[in-house]
């Protein structure tokens, strides 16, 4: 927009609209959030953008920003409809993740999907599931965090059945030592 075709436009709202078209411009590249951890999620309330940034109180301040800032009409569940079929199957191919993706939504909605934001997408993230997918099926060992967890939950049980044993409250064939 050319603020210099308006004339009588304040100095306030003009520099609010160069704002807004300059977090447009911003949100605009890269096309898709590039904020995102290892597992293809979002942060929570933090804009997408690592341009951006911005950190926000609520999901509802965070999606207002969202809606305002793309330079396009917003599409609901868009991260969320593209991540649950790239999971699901990180072995698609680009046609069956573009159909299946689509078939998420209602006519009214596809048509504000461009084929970009979906190759885009699906070349970003479909290595990133595939890789973690491989990992996942290939993993023999437990993390250490799980290790730990594991630890403690076997001890607690161990010091609960001497404890129980103690007044006689469980027979001893049932009790590990």
């Amino acid at each position: 927009m050319s603020l210099h075709i308006f004339p009588d436009i304040t100095p306030r709202t003009k520099e609010k609209l160069m704002e807004e078209k300059a977090m447009r411009r911003l949100h605009a590249d890269p096309p898709l959030p590039d904020d995102v951890d290892e597992h293809g999620n979002l942060p929570e309330l933090k804009c997408g953008w690592k341009k951006c940034g911005k950190v926000f109180k609520s999901r509802d301040a965070l999606m207002a920003h969202v809606r305002k800032c793309i330079p396009h009409p917003f599409v609901g569940r868009f991260h969320i409809n593209c991540k649950n079929v790239l999971e699901n199957d990180p072995e698609i191919t680009l046609d069956e993740f573009l159909q299946r993706v689509m078939d998420c939504y209602e006519a009214e909605d596809a048509e504000h999907i461009e084929r970009k934001e979906l190759v885009t997408y699906y070349n970003q993230f479909q290595p990133l599931f595939k890789n973690h997918h491989f990992h996942e099926k290939h993993s023999d060992h437990i993390n250490e965090s799980a290790k730990e967890m594991a630890e403690i939950l076997f001890n607690f049980r161990i010091e609960s059945q001497k404890h129980l044993a103690a007044q006689n409250m469980i027979p001893d064939q049932f009790i590990i030592s």
